[in-house]
Protein backbone atom coordinates (compact mmCIF):
# COMPACT_ATOMS: atom_id res chain seq x y z
CA UNK A 1 0.00 0.00 0.00
CA UNK A 2 2.78 2.77 0.38
CA UNK A 3 3.95 1.98 -3.08
CA UNK A 4 0.28 2.80 -4.26
CA UNK A 5 -0.75 5.25 -1.84
CA UNK A 6 2.32 6.77 -1.12
CA UNK A 7 2.69 7.76 2.63
CA UNK A 8 4.67 10.79 2.10
CA UNK A 9 2.28 13.33 2.57
CA UNK A 10 2.23 16.77 1.45
CA UNK A 11 1.22 17.85 4.65
CA UNK A 12 4.05 16.33 6.55
CA UNK A 13 4.63 16.83 9.55
CA UNK A 14 6.61 20.35 10.74
CA UNK A 15 7.74 21.37 13.93
CA UNK A 16 4.45 22.67 15.77
CA UNK A 17 2.90 19.20 15.12
CA UNK A 18 3.92 17.06 18.23
CA UNK A 19 2.34 17.40 21.44
CA UNK A 20 5.98 17.37 22.81
CA UNK A 21 9.66 16.48 21.63
CA UNK A 22 11.87 13.82 22.87
CA UNK A 23 15.30 15.17 21.57
CA UNK A 24 14.44 15.62 17.54
CA UNK A 25 11.49 13.05 17.88
CA UNK A 26 7.95 15.23 17.55
CA UNK A 27 5.88 12.74 19.66
CA UNK A 28 2.53 12.63 17.98
CA UNK A 29 -0.68 10.64 18.75
CA UNK A 30 0.40 8.38 15.94
CA UNK A 31 3.97 8.41 17.40
CA UNK A 32 2.78 7.76 21.52
CA UNK A 33 0.06 5.40 20.58
CA UNK A 34 2.20 3.17 18.48
CA UNK A 35 5.85 3.54 20.96
CA UNK A 36 3.84 2.61 23.83
CA UNK A 37 2.25 -0.74 22.04
CA UNK A 38 5.91 -1.50 21.05
CA UNK A 39 7.12 -0.88 24.29
CA UNK A 40 4.20 -3.33 25.61
CA UNK A 41 5.77 -5.84 23.25
CA UNK A 42 9.13 -5.33 25.14
CA UNK A 43 7.69 -5.39 28.12
CA UNK A 44 6.00 -9.41 27.49
CA UNK A 45 9.42 -10.35 26.08
CA UNK A 46 11.43 -9.43 29.61
CA UNK A 47 8.05 -10.71 31.98
CA UNK A 48 6.73 -13.31 30.20
CA UNK A 49 3.19 -14.65 29.67
CA UNK A 50 0.77 -13.26 32.20
CA UNK A 51 3.36 -11.22 33.56
CA UNK A 52 2.36 -8.45 36.49
CA UNK A 53 2.74 -5.61 34.20
CA UNK A 54 0.65 -6.60 31.34
CA UNK A 55 -2.15 -8.37 33.56
CA UNK A 56 -2.85 -4.91 35.56
CA UNK A 57 -2.67 -2.83 32.38
CA UNK A 58 -5.23 -4.78 29.86
CA UNK A 59 -9.05 -4.42 30.39
CA UNK A 60 -10.79 -6.76 32.42
CA UNK A 61 -13.99 -7.00 34.59
CA UNK A 62 -11.72 -5.36 37.04
CA UNK A 63 -11.54 -1.88 35.85
CA UNK A 64 -15.56 -1.64 37.48
CA UNK A 65 -15.15 -4.55 39.90
CA UNK A 66 -12.02 -3.28 41.22
CA UNK A 67 -12.15 0.66 40.64
CA UNK A 68 -9.33 0.10 38.44
CA UNK A 69 -9.91 2.54 35.69
CA UNK A 70 -6.79 2.83 34.21
CA UNK A 71 -7.43 -0.05 31.84
CA UNK A 72 -9.83 1.46 30.37
CA UNK A 73 -7.50 4.05 28.49
CA UNK A 74 -4.43 1.19 28.91
CA UNK A 75 -5.65 -1.75 26.82
CA UNK A 76 -4.36 -1.08 23.31
CA UNK A 77 -0.93 -0.40 24.38
CA UNK A 78 -0.19 -4.26 26.06
CA UNK A 79 -0.52 -7.96 25.44
CA UNK A 80 -0.32 -10.90 27.84
CA UNK A 81 0.66 -13.52 25.90
CA UNK A 82 3.99 -14.39 23.29
CA UNK A 83 1.31 -15.72 20.32
CA UNK A 84 -0.43 -11.31 20.30
CA UNK A 85 3.52 -10.22 19.48
CA UNK A 86 3.16 -10.54 15.93
CA UNK A 87 -0.63 -9.23 15.48
CA UNK A 88 0.47 -6.54 17.83
CA UNK A 89 3.89 -5.09 15.99
CA UNK A 90 1.96 -5.51 12.49
CA UNK A 91 -0.95 -3.17 13.99
CA UNK A 92 1.89 -0.68 15.78
CA UNK A 93 3.48 -0.45 12.19
CA UNK A 94 0.05 -0.10 10.21
CA UNK A 95 -1.11 2.73 13.08
CA UNK A 96 1.62 4.39 12.51
CA UNK A 97 1.92 4.73 9.31
CA UNK A 98 -2.07 5.66 8.33
CA UNK A 99 -1.92 7.27 11.60
CA UNK A 100 0.36 9.60 10.69
CA UNK A 101 -1.13 10.32 7.35
CA UNK A 102 -4.56 10.64 8.90
CA UNK A 103 -2.97 12.42 11.51
CA UNK A 104 -1.10 15.33 9.25
CA UNK A 105 -4.75 15.87 7.11
CA UNK A 106 -7.19 15.86 10.27
CA UNK A 107 -4.75 17.89 12.59
CA UNK A 108 -3.67 16.81 15.86
CA UNK A 109 -6.20 17.78 18.17
CA UNK A 110 -9.40 16.29 15.70
CA UNK A 111 -6.91 12.82 15.73
CA UNK A 112 -6.12 12.99 19.41
CA UNK A 113 -9.91 13.26 19.69
CA UNK A 114 -10.78 10.22 17.70
CA UNK A 115 -8.32 8.05 19.03
CA UNK A 116 -9.47 9.12 22.99
CA UNK A 117 -13.01 8.16 21.99
CA UNK A 118 -11.92 4.94 20.02
CA UNK A 119 -10.11 3.83 23.09
CA UNK A 120 -12.90 5.17 26.14
CA UNK A 121 -16.22 3.93 24.54
CA UNK A 122 -15.52 1.23 22.96
CA UNK A 123 -13.91 -0.02 26.60
CA UNK A 124 -17.01 1.09 28.36
CA UNK A 125 -19.85 -0.34 26.35
CA UNK A 126 -17.82 -3.89 26.65
CA UNK A 127 -17.64 -3.43 30.19
CA UNK A 128 -21.21 -2.35 30.80
CA UNK A 129 -22.06 -5.93 28.77
CA UNK A 130 -20.01 -7.67 31.10
CA UNK A 131 -21.20 -6.12 33.55
CA UNK A 132 -25.22 -6.95 32.51
CA UNK A 133 -24.57 -10.51 31.02
CA UNK A 134 -21.50 -11.60 33.30
CA UNK A 135 -19.01 -12.36 30.37
CA UNK A 136 -15.88 -12.22 31.36
CA UNK A 137 -13.87 -9.78 29.67
CA UNK A 138 -9.77 -9.75 28.81
CA UNK A 139 -9.04 -7.60 26.07
CA UNK A 140 -5.95 -6.16 24.73
CA UNK A 141 -4.08 -5.06 22.20
CA UNK A 142 -3.87 -2.40 19.05
CA UNK A 143 -6.08 -4.02 16.67
CA UNK A 144 -9.15 -2.81 17.48
CA UNK A 145 -7.93 0.69 17.08
CA UNK A 146 -5.85 0.84 14.30
CA UNK A 147 -9.40 -0.63 12.58
CA UNK A 148 -11.38 1.88 13.59
CA UNK A 149 -8.57 4.52 12.59
CA UNK A 150 -8.70 2.50 9.02
CA UNK A 151 -12.43 2.76 8.86
CA UNK A 152 -12.59 6.52 9.19
CA UNK A 153 -9.49 6.84 6.83
CA UNK A 154 -11.16 5.13 4.19
CA UNK A 155 -14.31 6.62 4.42
CA UNK A 156 -12.69 10.21 3.79
CA UNK A 157 -10.48 9.11 0.93
CA UNK A 158 -12.82 7.25 -1.28
CA UNK A 159 -10.53 7.09 -3.71
CA UNK A 160 -7.74 6.06 -2.44
CA UNK A 161 -5.74 3.00 -3.26
CA UNK A 162 -4.07 -0.02 -1.86
CA UNK A 163 -2.19 -2.93 -2.96
CA UNK A 164 -2.46 -3.86 -6.87
CA UNK A 165 -4.85 -0.75 -7.44
CA UNK A 166 -7.29 -2.40 -4.91
CA UNK A 167 -9.54 0.48 -3.17
CA UNK A 168 -8.64 1.12 0.03
CA UNK A 169 -12.00 0.90 1.52
CA UNK A 170 -12.68 -2.56 0.19
CA UNK A 171 -9.32 -3.65 1.47
CA UNK A 172 -10.22 -2.19 5.28
CA UNK A 173 -13.80 -3.43 4.63
CA UNK A 174 -12.49 -7.28 4.17
CA UNK A 175 -10.33 -6.73 7.39
CA UNK A 176 -13.13 -6.04 8.80
CA UNK A 177 -15.28 -8.56 8.31
CA UNK A 178 -12.45 -11.35 8.77
CA UNK A 179 -12.14 -9.76 12.59
CA UNK A 180 -16.15 -9.77 13.06
CA UNK A 181 -16.43 -13.08 11.77
CA UNK A 182 -13.42 -14.50 13.87
CA UNK A 183 -15.09 -12.73 17.14
CA UNK A 184 -18.25 -14.44 16.28
CA UNK A 185 -16.66 -18.22 15.80
CA UNK A 186 -14.65 -17.42 19.02
CA UNK A 187 -17.77 -16.27 20.52
CA UNK A 188 -15.56 -13.53 21.49
CA UNK A 189 -18.69 -10.89 22.23
CA UNK A 190 -16.43 -7.93 24.41
CA UNK A 191 -14.22 -8.15 21.18
CA UNK A 192 -16.88 -7.67 18.87
CA UNK A 193 -18.55 -4.89 20.73
CA UNK A 194 -15.41 -3.12 20.91
CA UNK A 195 -14.64 -3.75 16.90
CA UNK A 196 -17.98 -2.65 16.20
CA UNK A 197 -18.09 0.10 18.16
CA UNK A 198 -15.05 1.78 17.12
CA UNK A 199 -15.57 1.20 13.36
CA UNK A 200 -18.70 3.13 14.18
CA UNK A 201 -16.62 5.65 16.23
CA UNK A 202 -14.36 6.05 12.93
CA UNK A 203 -16.96 6.58 10.43
CA UNK A 204 -19.42 9.50 12.40
CA UNK A 205 -16.61 11.37 14.04
CA UNK A 206 -14.89 11.51 10.42
CA UNK A 207 -17.74 12.55 8.54
CA UNK A 208 -18.10 15.28 11.99
CA UNK A 209 -14.74 16.50 11.54
CA UNK A 210 -15.88 17.60 7.65
CA UNK A 211 -14.49 14.59 5.82
CA UNK A 212 -16.37 11.62 3.75
CA UNK A 213 -19.06 13.68 2.09
CA UNK A 214 -19.11 11.64 -0.61
CA UNK A 215 -20.79 8.92 1.66
CA UNK A 216 -23.94 9.94 2.62
CA UNK A 217 -25.31 7.46 5.00
CA UNK A 218 -22.90 8.15 7.27
CA UNK A 219 -24.47 10.74 9.65
CA UNK A 220 -22.79 13.69 10.91
CA UNK A 221 -22.65 14.74 14.93
CA UNK A 222 -22.50 18.57 16.31
CA UNK A 223 -19.18 18.24 18.47
CA UNK A 224 -18.07 20.28 21.32
CA UNK A 225 -15.10 22.88 20.61
CA UNK A 226 -12.74 20.16 22.60
CA UNK A 227 -12.72 18.03 20.38
CA UNK A 228 -12.30 20.09 17.60
CA UNK A 229 -9.93 22.67 18.35
CA UNK A 230 -11.86 25.35 18.18
CA UNK A 231 -13.38 26.15 21.40
CA UNK A 232 -10.07 27.91 22.60
CA UNK A 233 -10.07 29.62 19.78
CA UNK A 234 -13.58 30.69 20.28
CA UNK A 235 -13.19 31.51 24.02
CA UNK A 236 -9.88 32.96 23.69
CA UNK A 237 -9.95 36.38 22.60
CA UNK A 238 -12.17 38.70 24.46
CA UNK A 239 -15.81 39.64 23.63
CA UNK A 240 -14.52 43.23 22.64
CA UNK A 241 -12.15 42.47 20.46
CA UNK A 242 -14.61 39.95 18.57
CA UNK A 243 -16.83 43.04 18.18
CA UNK A 244 -14.28 44.76 17.02
CA UNK A 245 -13.18 42.00 14.19
CA UNK A 246 -17.20 41.60 13.42
CA UNK A 247 -17.62 45.68 12.68
CA UNK A 248 -14.92 44.76 10.03
CA UNK A 249 -17.93 42.96 8.20
CA UNK A 250 -17.08 41.58 4.51
CA UNK A 251 -13.35 43.14 5.07
CA UNK A 252 -12.20 39.98 7.32
CA UNK A 253 -13.34 37.29 4.79
CA UNK A 254 -9.96 36.75 3.06
CA UNK A 255 -9.88 37.19 -1.16
CA UNK A 256 -9.69 33.62 -2.86
CA UNK A 257 -6.52 33.71 -4.26
CA UNK A 258 -4.79 32.54 -7.59
CA UNK A 259 -2.90 30.03 -5.00
CA UNK A 260 -6.23 28.64 -3.59
CA UNK A 261 -7.54 27.88 -6.97
CA UNK A 262 -4.46 25.83 -7.15
CA UNK A 263 -4.61 23.90 -4.35
CA UNK A 264 -8.42 23.17 -5.03
CA UNK A 265 -7.46 21.79 -8.23
CA UNK A 266 -4.76 19.56 -7.22
CA UNK A 267 -6.87 18.34 -4.49
CA UNK A 268 -9.92 17.67 -7.12
CA UNK A 269 -6.97 15.65 -9.06
CA UNK A 270 -6.27 13.53 -5.67
CA UNK A 271 -9.70 13.05 -5.13
CA UNK A 272 -10.75 11.72 -8.62
CA UNK A 273 -7.42 9.84 -9.57
CA UNK A 274 -5.45 9.25 -6.36
CA UNK A 275 -2.09 10.61 -5.15
CA UNK A 276 -0.12 8.80 -7.65
CA UNK A 277 -1.27 11.26 -10.58
CA UNK A 278 0.29 13.99 -9.45
CA UNK A 279 3.76 14.80 -11.17
CA UNK A 280 6.65 15.60 -8.78
CA UNK A 281 6.43 19.39 -9.61
CA UNK A 282 2.48 19.32 -8.31
CA UNK A 283 3.32 17.17 -5.42
CA UNK A 284 6.24 19.69 -4.60
CA UNK A 285 3.64 22.81 -5.36
CA UNK A 286 1.13 21.15 -3.09
CA UNK A 287 3.43 20.77 -0.41
CA UNK A 288 4.35 24.33 -0.50
CA UNK A 289 0.86 25.31 -0.47
CA UNK A 290 0.31 23.52 2.72
CA UNK A 291 3.49 24.56 4.52
CA UNK A 292 2.51 28.08 3.85
CA UNK A 293 -1.05 27.85 5.45
CA UNK A 294 0.24 26.44 8.07
CA UNK A 295 2.40 29.06 8.73
CA UNK A 296 -0.35 31.76 8.30
CA UNK A 297 -2.51 29.86 10.28
CA UNK A 298 0.47 29.74 13.50
CA UNK A 299 0.75 33.64 12.63
CA UNK A 300 -2.73 34.29 13.11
Amino acid sequence: MADRYSFQSPFAHNDRDGWFTIGALQVTTSVAVAGLALLGIVILTFEGNVGPVGRNLVLTDEALNGAQIWRIFTWPTVIITSNEIFGQLIAAVFFYLLGSQFESILGKTKFAALVGTMIVVPAVLALLVGAFTNIGILEGGLNVLFLGVAAGFAAAFTQAKSFFGIPFWILVAAIFLISVLGDITNRNWPSLIMTMAAGSIGLVLTKSFGFASEVEWIPALALPGFMTGEGRTNTGRPRSQKRRKNKAGLRSVPTPSSSDAEIDALLDQVNEQGFDSLTKQQKATLKRHSEEMRRRRDEG
